[in-house]
């Protein structure tokens, strides 16, 4: 609920409706009527309040003048036609304005604010005379039964914290019971931090909708000033509007009184009380004496909040135990099993109905030692395997001593079953093993047949054309390079199976950048391929293998002039610069650009793979050869692409100086 005035609007257009809602949202809170019983319900329940009525309804010339007579503290607007029969009706019958129906935005604005002023000055006016009669009556009160003694009668009321909603409801008819009241109202905080009807006596549907959230100024009322009110009390109360916020919410709850009820901590709800059943106001000993009824109900109900949100972690947390697909076992420092889930159940295949609340010893003599040990000596806390004889399954049993405020509770198990991660390894690893082995087959016989074609084919035309001393020579030349075709394929294939041994020692980055390029040339025509390099000075040394680095940057550079190729102002761009590696560690970054076309999308995320390669010719072993040299290393390889250039960038761990000594 929010801390506008409400305003009541009865009308069947919406339209109209709409621009009310529109021109008045941050002044009132509207509420939208169109029945005429309904609508005299709600005068009943707010008593002073701002209505706009739309004089085009058919039921308005005879409901209006009504209204105006019974509920004389209403201020009304009609809205209708200027001048109309309607309009003169209702100005006769003396509402507060007639306006058209299509009004003005700031006309309205102004309308309603002199309207809301009229309204608090007659509520205030309305006080100062009930002050005046409620002294002279009150002398002739009859005397109301003192409600003390039933109070002892009302504990069994506090008994059901097995079903919240009903206890709750046994408390408010209890109240009513022992208050003689004819309705009572329970509001309670909820998680979402706003104050809800909870239960109730006797009770309008207009009061169980209501909602406070918690900076409404009625709870803020509540908060600073922390005791009951009653509209017989409320002439006490000297700030008028402060009096009129509690007239209002009196009204809006049917209530006679209010009773806060209060926690520890906060404000958790309170009681409306409606009128007695003699119909005798309540005066200052009546709300003694129920302050005495509401702080047993404050107990009770921050105790069934309590109650409600332990059931719920309860629930919450037996249903995420049981779901679990592992096996847990708990017992307590009694030796006594406590939980054994539905994973255990079948891990042991044992029910749990036949353990809970039995001694561990009940279950293999390997698990209660684990248990009994761990709850002994708070280091024997670990993980152990075991084959579980009755099911024959290989478990791995992990322990946990339980401690609250460093005392031992008790421990638990968690099992879980080896045997089927056994059987997902090995299927993982046969399917990685087949599919190594079809990538293999698939790029070996792809690689071997053009060289055999070739052979094959200058082999059948050689017994015809053996006098041909020029085709013996081409048979010569190209069998020898077809052979040496198959012997590099081989190497790289025995490479890539039996790496290298590593010997470490610390390298230059400039001598092993230096090296590689000139090997790389060898191998590559790149006469018309422009090569810079850029080698930061003062680097440190890297500790490595200085020919197995080597040759990982000549397969980058001839994977970069072999990129470049048909480029028309190929480029590549060597650079070694000192930068960082993990927490903190110096590293040297080599970065091999090109500004080549790049890498496929497509196969992007493949290229560290065996056997991925966009060349016409080649095995796609060399990036996975260099990433290979690279985790020796302890370095990094990453490939990105930045602007129009590819870029390889290793990442290798500088060798660390400290005062004068390589470490």
């Amino acid at each position: 609920m929010s801390s506008l005035p409400a305003s009541i609007v009865y009308t069947k257009d919406d339209a109209l409706l709409q621009r009310l809602s529109g021109y008045l949202h941050a002044r009132s809170v509207l509420r939208h009527l169109e029945e005429p019983a309904e609508l005299e319900l709600a005068l009943k329940q707010y008593g002073a309040v701002l209505l706009f009525m739309d004089l085009r309804g058919s039921e308005c010339r005879t409901l209006l003048p009504r209204i105006c007579k019974e509920f004389p503290d209403v201020v009304v607007i009609a809205l209708g036609a200027p001048r109309s029969d309607p309009a003169l009706a209702a100005a006769a019958a003396g509402v507060y304005a007639v306006e058209p129906a299509e009004f003005e935005r700031l006309r309205l604005q102004t309308l309603f604010e002199q309207a809301q002023a009229h309204l608090r000055l007659g509520q205030e006016n309305r006080l100062l005379r009930s002050d005046l009669q409620r002294a002279d009556a009150a002398a002739q009160e009859p005397p109301r039964e003192n409600i003390a003694p039933l109070l002892g009668h009302f504990s069994s009321a506090f008994r059901r914290f097995d079903n919240v909603g009903i206890m709750l409801e046994s408390i408010v008819e209890g109240v009513a019971s022992c208050a003689r009241v004819s309705r009572v109202a329970m509001f309670s905080i909820t998680p979402a931090e706003q104050y809800q009807f909870r239960a109730g006596v006797k009770c309008l549907q207009e009061t169980r909708a209501l909602e406070f959230k918690t900076n409404h100024p009625f709870v803020q009322w509540l908060i600073i000033h922390a005791h009951s009110i009653s509209r017989s009390m409320l002439r006490h109360i000297e700030p008028v509007e402060e009096r009129l916020l509690l007239e209002q919410m009196l009204d809006l709850m049917g209530a006679e009184a209010i009773l806060p009820l209060y926690g520890r901590e906060r404000l958790i709800g309170w009681l409306a009380m409606g009128r007695s059943s003699s119909g005798a106001p309540f005066e200052q000993r009546d709300i003694e004496e129920l302050t005495q009824l509401a702080e047993q109900v404050s107990v009770t109900i921050e105790n069934s909040l309590l109650h409600e949100s332990i059931a719920i972690q309860k629930a919450l947390a037996e249903n995420l135990l049981q779901a679990i697909p592992v096996g847990i076992i708990a017992a307590g420092v009694d030796g006594a099993i406590r939980w054994f889930n539905s994973g255990a159940e079948k891990l042991l295949n044992t029910p749990s109905a036949d353990l809970i609340g039995q001694p561990v010893s009940r279950l293999s003599s390997h698990l209660a030692s684990l248990l009994n040990c761990c709850m002994a000596d708070e280091t024997s806390s670990g993980t152990a395997e075991w084959t579980e004889p009755l099911t024959n399954r290989r478990l791995s049993i992990q322990t946990r001593r339980l401690e609250e405020h460093g005392q031992c509770i008790g421990a638990m198990a968690v099992l879980h079953d080896l045997t089927e991660d056994q059987i997902l390894r090995e299927k993982q690893n046969n399917l990685e093993r087949a599919e190594f082995w079809n990538e293999l087959a698939s790029a070996i016989s792809h690689e071997v047949r053009n060289p055999l074609v070739a052979i094959s084919t200058f082999s059948q035309l050689l017994p015809e054309r053996y006098a041909d001393e020029e085709f013996r020579s081409q048979f010569r030349d190209l069998t020898t390079q077809e052979v040496d075709r198959l012997n590099g394929m081989i190497d790289q294939l025995d490479e890539f199976a039996s790496p290298p041994k590593l010997t470490f020692a610390p390298v230059a980055v400039g001598e092993i950048l230096e090296n590689a390029l000139c090997m790389a040339r060898q191998y590559e025509q790149t006469v018309k391929i422009g090569v810079d390099m850029e080698v930061q000075s003062g680097l440190p040394d890297i500790q490595g293998d200085a020919d197995v680095l080597t040759d990982s940057i000549v397969r980058l550079l001839l994977n970069a002039f072999t990129a470049v190729t048909e480029v028309s102002s190929p480029h590549v761009l060597i650079k070694a610069s000192a930068g960082e590696i993990g927490s903190g560690r110096p590293a040297v970054i080599v970065e091999i650009c090109d500004n080549g076309p790049g890498i496929p999308e497509e196969i992007r995320d493949k290229v560290f793979s065996p056997f991925c390669t966009t060349k016409a010719r080649g095995v796609g072993l060399g990036l996975p050869i260099v990433q290979r040299t690279m985790i020796d290393h302890g370095g990094l390889v990453t490939l990105e692409k930045n602007g129009n250039s590819t870029v390889v960038r290793l990442t290798l761990p500088a060798v660390e100086v400290s005062e004068g000594t390589e470490t």
